[in-house]
């Protein structure tokens, strides 16, 4: 497949278009359940589900597509390459509650414009953990993003004249650091899920190697919500707040998981990085 006379693989474009798909609605849909008092539901459980749905997700094609094939991925599986993904699991985990966060006191067109600090905590990751370095034009794509950024949100800084910008300042910082936060959060569990994906048992299914990473990811959520409320209180029901819009949230959230995945497989990290700057 061929784009500007580039050569394209079909399953990494394909990838990152429902990738750009779901991270715009994404934060469009977590925006629009915001209150002044914020997100009126549970996060943790919301997270928990959307783990639960990719964890079926991978658990039924691997079984319908790959279990019937020579190399299904359980004759190399051995207990240190299943505790590895772990790593990714509760990193992923701290990750997707600092989302909820982070939209809910940013807005989604500042959230877009700060997350792409991510490109600069990832390039660097890339190449320490996978040795794999950016090219010239890669490198000045990064610095210009990440320049933009700054400067789109520099009107923010000089209003401190204006009734209310100490609130929109403080908010801004508040919010600006947890995707700090965030950004180097996401950019060790892609690498490192990246190299999991890559370099142990590369032959393996891909959803056999998402099962490992889901299963965790569904435990550690499940921990989680047992100890925390996220938004709601700890003595709010498992369901509290929940409302159509919110499932629709939660499996929107969950194709996203999904097609990040793909994105490992096919492309990589750099990639996904910049598939989300592109609707910024």
């Amino acid at each position: 497949m061929r784009i500007f006379n580039i050569e394209v693989d079909r399953a990494a474009f394909g990838a990152g278009a429902a990738l750009t798909f779901f991270i715009v609605t994404q934060t469009m849909l977590t925006a629009a359940t915001k209150t002044d008092d914020g997100l009126p539901y549970k996060t943790t459980s919301a997270i928990l589900l959307q783990e639960i749905i990719k964890l079926s997700f991978a658990s039924a094609f691997w079984f319908n597509f790959d279990y019937t094939k020579i190399n299904n991925g359980l004759p190399n599986l051995t207990v240190k390459n299943f505790l590895m993904y772990s790593v990714p699991g509760l990193t992923y985990a701290f990750q997707n509650s600092i989302v909820y966060s982070a939209i809910a006191i940013l807005g989604p067109p500042t959230f877009q414009v700060f997350s792409n600090f991510k490109i600069v905590t990832t390039a660097i990751l890339h190449r320490m953990i996978l040795k794999r370095s950016l090219t010239i034009i890669q490198w000045l794509a990064v610095v210009l993003l990440f320049t933009a950024m700054v400067i789109s949100k520099l009107t923010v800084f000089s209003n401190s004249g204006q009734s209310g910008a100490w609130a929109g300042r403080e908010e801004l910082i508040f919010g600006a650091g947890l995707l700090v936060v965030n950004s180097t959060l996401s950019a060790f569990s892609g690498v490192f899920n990246e190299w999991l994906i890559k370099k142990i048992d590369p032959d393996a299914p891909l959803q056999f190697k998402n099962m490992q990473l889901y299963f965790f990811g569904v435990v550690l959520n499940f921990l989680g919500n047992m100890f925390q409320g996220g938004q709601g209180t700890s003595d709010d029901g498992f369901f509290t707040g929940f409302t159509p819009l919110v499932w629709i949230i939660i499996i929107n959230n969950a194709a996203l998981g999904i097609s990040v995945a793909f994105i490992m497989k096919y492309a990589n990290n750099v990639v996904k990085c910049f598939t989300g700057a592109s609707i910024t």
